[in-house]
C-alpha cells in the first residue's frame, strides 16, 4: 500500500521551506537595514563617530549565525547517514565546524582592525595576535556541532513518527484484506456444501420417483426449494444464532424422514441458555448429513439421530449423535469427506486454535461428533 504525500499546495504553511527561507530573508533584510541606520554617522564619516559604538561591532557573533543558518540546515538536510557513509558524514560535518570556527575567528579578527583603524592588510597579523592572546575559540565549532545533532534528532524522531504512522495505517489495511480473504474463503466453503447437499437430496428425490411415490417427491421438492431459499439468503453472514440453525436442521430432517419413513427419529437436546448462542452458519449441517450418510444409512438398525448443546463456562458444546456403525480405524480416513474438512477449516478460521472438530465413537453403540467453540451471544 502506498501513501501518497500532501500536495505541497495544501500543507501547512509553516511546513513549507520557501516559507522559512522567506522569513529568513525578510529577517536579513530587516537586520541589515537596522544595522547601516545605526552605523550612518560612522559610515559616512562623522567627527563624533566612532565604529566601536555600532551595533556593528557589538553584534558580530549573534548576526554571523543568523547568516549561517541557511548553509546548516542545507548541509544537515543533504548529509544523510546511509548505510555505509557515515565516516564521510562525519568528517563532512567535522569539517564544516573547523570551517565556522575559522569564520567567527576571520570576523572577530576583522571587528578589533576595524575598531582599532587598522588597514585590512593587518589582518594575517591581527589573527596571530589573537591566537596568542586566546582569541581563537572552539565554541562556535562546539554550537555547530551541538545544533547539527538537534536537527538529526529532530529529523530521525519525525521519520520515526511517520513509519509508525505508516505502520498502522499498513495494519489496518491488512486487517481489513484479511476479514475479506476470510469472508470470501467462507462463502466458498458454503458453496461447496450447497452443492454437496443439492446432490444428496436430488438422489432421494429420483428414489422416491423411482418408488411411485410422487406424492413424496413433490413434498421433498418443496421442502428443499425452502432450504435453498434461506440458505442462500444467509450466505453472506457468517455467523448466526444457533436457535436459527436448529430451525434449518429441522426443516432439513423433515426432507430425511420422507426418505426413511420410521427409520429415522430425531432428537433435540439444546440447553435453553444456549439458543441465542452465536455459531458459524450452517456448521451443523454437513455432521447432520454425514450421520444420516455414514451411520442411518449404512446399519438398518440404527434409528436414533440426537442434536445436543450445552454451555461449559466460557465454551459451546454441540454435538450430533448417531447409532450408525463404528469409526474407520484409518485416521486420514476420518477426517476425509468434505463435509468434516470444510468444518475443520471453517472452525480455525473463524477462531484459531479456539475451537476444534472431534470424531468418536460412543459405546455402547454409535458415533459422536463434537464441535467446542468460544460461546458467545449477540449484542443486546
Amino acid at each position: 500500500m502506498m501513501i501518497a504525500d500532501p500536495l505541497p499546495s495544501l500543507a501547512p504553511l509553516w511546513r513549507r521551506g520557501r516559507f522559512w527561507f522567506q522569513l529568513w530573508l525578510a529577517g536579513t533584510v530587516v537586520l541589515t537595514l537596522f544595522l547601516l541606520w545605526d552605523a550612518a554617522q560612522w559610515l559616512g564619516g562623522g567627527p563624533q563617530a566612532a565604529f566601536r559604538y555600532t551595533r556593528l561591532n557589538q553584534w558580530p557573533i549573534e548576526s554571523l549565525w543568523w547568516l549561517l543558518v541557511p548553509g546548516i540546515l542545507w548541509l544537515q538536510k543533504n548529509l544523510i547517514l546511509i548505510d555505509r557513509r557515515w565516516p564521510w558524514t562525519l568528517a563532512l560535518h567535522a569539517l564544516a565546524a573547523v570551517v565556522v570556527a575559522g569564520t567567527f575567528i576571520v570576523v572577530e579578527a576583522a571587528r578589533v582592525a576595524v575598531a582599532n583603524h587598522l588597514p585590512l592588510s593587518f589582518l594575517p597579523v591581527v589573527i596571530r595576535d589573537l591566537r596568542w592572546s586566546g582569541g581563537w575559540s572552539v565554541t562556535p565549532a562546539l554550537v555547530y556541532l551541538l545544533l547539527t545533532f538537534a536537527l538529526y534528532a529532530v529529523s530521525y524522531y519525525r521519520e520515526w513518527r511517520s513509519g509508525q504512522q505508516l505502520t498502522g495505517e499498513l495494519r489496518i489495511a491488512n486487517a481489513r484484506l484479511e476479514t475479506r480473504l476470510v469472508r470470501a474463503s467462507l462463502d466458498a466453503l458454503k458453496m461447496q456444501l450447497h452443492p454437496h447437499f443439492l446432490f444428496n437430496t436430488l438422489n432421494s428425490i429420483t428414489s422416491l420417483i423411482r418408488n411411485q411415490r410422487t406424492r413424496e417427491a413433490e413434498d421433498v421438492v418443496a421442502g428443499l426449494g425452502e432450504l435453498l431459499r434461506r440458505s442462500l439468503a444467509h450466505r453472506q453472514e457468517a455467523m448466526e444464532t444457533l436457535e436459527h440453525e436448529i430451525d434449518f436442521l429441522r426443516r432439513y430432517f423433515e426432507i430425511e424422514r420422507i426418505r426413511f419413513q420410521d427409520r429415522l427419529r430425531v432428537e433435540f437436546d439444546i440447553a435453553p441458555r444456549c439458543q441465542g448462542a452465536l455459531i458459524p452458519s450452517l456448521i451443523l449441517q454437513p455432521l447432520a448429513e454425514n450421520a444420516m450418510k455414514h451411520g442411518i444409512s449404512q446399519d438398518a438398525e440404527a434409528r436414533l439421530l440426537r442434536i445436543g448443546a450445552e454451555r461449559d463456562g466460557t465454551r459451546l458444546i454441540l454435538t450430533v449423535y448417531n447409532e450408525g456403525p463404528a469409526l474407520p480405524r484409518d485416521e486420514a480416513a476420518l477426517y476425509h469427506g468434505i463435509g468434516v474438512q470444510n468444518t475443520i477449516t471453517r472452525l480455525h478460521m473463524l477462531y484459531g486454535d479456539e475451537a476444534r472438530l472431534r470424531l468418536r465413537d460412543q459405546p455402547p453403540r454409535g458415533v459422536r461428533a463434537e464441535i467446542i467453540l468460544p460461546f458467545k451471544t449477540q449484542a443486546p
